[in-house]
């Protein structure tokens, strides 16, 4: 029988070293022998995103090394949510989170919906290419605390703040905290310009953003 810190530190060894196999069969093991689930998320998974996250922040892994470091995360993550009882896995936030209208990539948004997950937050991935009025809709069917929006495109940007100028339509901009992100996402002035909570175009600047409006729009503290 392997120990619980084999189990746990072999997670993290397979995701630092992008082997999705091993990390799913390593959940798939702790599971079998017991080993407590939101340990291997807290101690296991989580830690390992992180510094792969941070390790992109500081350039030192290209973004499809983070990608597959995520994939692998978010496989072995899936697998342990599914096993557990239910009520047990208790997320303190819920986003709503999409590409804009017009943008047809999707790449980042699966690497924030991993690393979101693994921090207490349940995400709910729209894909890419949505109007306005889905995540919006969205929002309200889920009770979340916060609305992601993304854009890699310059030409689709502007999808950011038709989003945010909809739930002040709506009379709900109060209502969700509004995150923004994405290759052109190019600095802080757009954020301001549109009134957003919160951007960032790497997933652990996110991930503290998310956190900060969190604690201080809606008294979660994560």
């Amino acid at each position: 029988m392997t120990s619980k810190e084999e189990i746990i530190n072999g997670m993290k060894d397979a995701i630092i070293t992008y082997n999705k196999a091993k990390c799913l069969e390593l959940a798939k093991q702790g599971i079998t022998e017991k080993v407590n689930s939101l340990e291997l998320i807290q101690e296991g998974l989580t830690p390992a995103i992180q510094e792969l996250g941070e390790k992109f922040g500081r350039g030192e892994i290209a973004l499809p090394y983070l990608m597959v470091g995520a994939e692998a995360m978010q496989d072995a993550l899936n697998y342990i949510l599914e096993t557990m009882p239910k009520g047990e896995y208790k997320p303190k936030a819920k986003m709503v989170l999409g590409t804009v209208k017009g943008d047809i990539h999707d790449l980042g948004i699966s690497i924030v919906e991993a690393v979101f997950q693994a921090n207490g937050i349940q995400v709910y991935n729209l894909g890419r290419d949505n109007p306005k009025e889905k995540f919006v809709e969205k929002a309200e069917l889920e009770e979340a605390d916060i609305i992601g929006t993304s854009a890699l495109l310059t030409g689709t940007m502007f999808e950011q703040k038709v989003v945010i100028e909809y739930l002040k339509k709506q009379g709900l901009r109060d209502k969700y905290i509004y995150l923004i992100g994405g290759g052109a996402c190019p600095s802080s002035e757009w954020c301001d310009e549109i009134g957003a909570d919160g951007w960032a175009t790497d997933v652990m600047l996110g991930l503290d953003a998310a956190k900060k409006s969190l604690a201080e729009k809606k008294g979660i503290e994560l």
